[in-house]
């Protein structure tokens, strides 16, 4: 049985609702910038009620067994005829995702843009890695300081072959790299996997690729021979700069032959609840009937918290972590 907290308040005063609790889900997926608080309560007169108005700026903080697993703006409350409140909350990655602005970056890495959109909402930063690219120019009008900072992230993947990832975490927002820990979760059929979802596609695989510039000058090329023996012949096409350096050219082939020379595969299950299970972060998955037994990044999760139970669903990815 898990002991769950849920309070709702602003400025340091919080109420405990948790007596009101039917059930909680916490989301995360790679890609959103916020991760979101889902709840429904009992609304009834029998008990007393739980004061949530999101017009009113209050912050929503659940934990788990003491541990603190949410905390974030109360952004939508909602009261039905059948005596329940349901509730939805985003940590405060929201402020990225909800201010625009205009941006004109020139030779910048992602952790300095990453760190100016901080500081311009006046955001609170926990750390940022050296995500060590410089991005020669980064021209963004009227739009969301969140869409700047993926749109940084996303160049220097395609640069370096690096993921990162941001998290918010007891009020305090991060830039991390996304990587193998020392220590991680066992997802496994014999202990804690309660049921699995394999799928296979090649609907976005690409076997062949060549990079030209605008002017139709080949620069580079790639052909993945033992897949397309297999497939079939798939050719993409790339524009690349005039003034593209071979290291980046290889970066670009290096990514392709990562992300599309590939068949897609994804994975969902659904497990006993685990809380070091979430997006950008790894699991080590044993499950026999599908050859399934390695080292994954976890891409979505959801954990629900019903009735002293918590139960997860996650998507992985076949990524090489390494």
């Amino acid at each position: 049985m898990n002991e769950i907290t849920l309070k709702i308040g602003k400025n340091g005063t919080y109420k405990n609702i948790s007596k009101l609790v039917k059930t909680v889900s916490v989301t995360g997926r790679r890609g959103d910038a916020p991760r979101t608080l889902s709840a429904t309560l009992s609304d009834s007169e029998q008990f007393a009620r739980a004061s949530a108005n999101s017009g009113e700026g209050q912050q929503v903080l659940f934990s788990c067994d003491k541990n603190e697993i949410f905390r974030g703006l109360l952004m939508t409350d909602s009261r039905s005829s059948k005596r329940t409140l349901t509730i939805k909350a985003y940590d405060n990655c929201i402020y990225l995702c909800n201010n625009k602005g205009s941006f004109s970056f020139k030779k910048k890495s992602a952790t300095y843009i990453f760190k100016y959109c901080l500081k311009k909402l006046g955001l609170p930063l926990g750390s940022a890695v050296n995500t060590g690219h410089i991005i020669g120019e980064l021209v963004k009008k009227n739009t969301t300081y969140w869409d700047v900072i993926e749109d940084a992230l996303s160049q220097t993947y395609y640069a370096t072959g690096i993921r990162y990832y941001v998290s918010s975490e007891k009020g305090k927002i991060y830039l991390r790299k996304r990587k193998e820990q020392t220590s991680m979760p066992i997802l496994s059929l014999d202990s804690n996997i309660q049921s699995y979802d394999m799928s296979r596609s090649i609907y976005k695989t690409r076997t062949r690729l060549t990079l030209v510039t605008s002017k139709n000058a080949k620069k580079g090329s790639f052909v993945n021979s033992s897949l397309e023996k297999k497939i079939g012949k798939f050719a993409d096409i790339q524009t690349v700069d005039e003034d593209v350096t071979k290291t980046e050219l290889n970066q670009k082939i290096s990514t392709f032959k990562k992300d599309t020379s590939i068949v897609d595969q994804e994975l969902s299950i659904t497990a006993t609840g685990d809380m070091r299970c979430v997006s950008g972060k790894c699991a080590y998955v044993q499950i026999s009937p599908i050859g399934a037994k390695r080292i994954m990044f976890i891409e979505e999760d959801t954990h629900t918290f019903e009735n002293g139970h918590h139960k997860m669903s996650l998507k992985l990815s076949y990524e090489k972590t390494k």
